[in-house]
């Protein structure tokens, strides 16, 4: 219920226009969570892959946009300090004996680092920019890693159900964020058009 939610929210907001990749964003957020909510034998690789591609939509134009940030050194230990961080936290969720997991470990592989990229682009914008919209996909991204690790530690490690409420509570918060960032980075987008 939550992702069509957004989507109504985001599509009237933005008087009922939306382009491809934010329509493939919605779409494949929710099949990702039409799969976990099915629980069956291969819905774990399909929510994996699901959310993996909403990452890819997501860090393609904000990689673009990359080349027009310059660099000081204030954003480059920032990222330095980030990129550190994603690689400590991402070694130390992929070394648990995750033995229930379903998904190819290659795969799961490709998607920590797609995320980490996603969550290393959403501080460099935010530090570069330092507006509203890169605020949002800041707290967007966190929102998805802290999720991410949740449902891991749930699923596969020690099933508690304070973190499936953790988890549960992260994803719905990363689709506000995403949503805010979208309408206010359209605002932007749209403002720099008309000057």
């Amino acid at each position: 219920m939550v992702v069509p939610s957004i989507f109504i929210y985001y599509f009237t907001t933005n008087n009922y226009k939306i382009d491809l990749v934010k329509a493939g964003i919605f779409l494949f957020s929710f099949i990702g969570d039409v799969f976990i909510l099915m629980d069956y034998n291969d819905s774990e690789t399909g929510s994996v892959l699901s959310f993996l591609i909403v990452y890819l939509l997501l860090a393609i134009p904000l990689i673009s946009g990359l080349k027009k940030i310059k660099f000081d050194k204030i954003d480059i230990l920032s990222l330095l300090i980030v990129i550190i961080v994603m690689v400590v936290l991402s070694t130390t969720i992929l070394s648990l004996q995750l033995e229930k997991m379903k998904t190819d470990f290659s795969i799961i592989i490709i998607y920590s680092i797609v995320l980490s990229m996603l969550i290393c682009i959403s501080v460099v914008n935010y530090v570069a920019k330092g507006t509203f919209a890169f605020l949002n996909l800041l707290l967007m991204s966190v929102c998805l890693l802290l999720s991410d690790i949740f449902y891991v530690l749930n699923g596969f490690y020690l099933s508690l159900s304070v973190f499936s409420l953790i988890e549960m509570t992260c994803q719905v918060f990363s689709y506000f964020f995403m949503v805010n960032y979208f309408i206010a980075n359209d605002k932007w987008v749209n403002k720099l058009n008309n000057n």
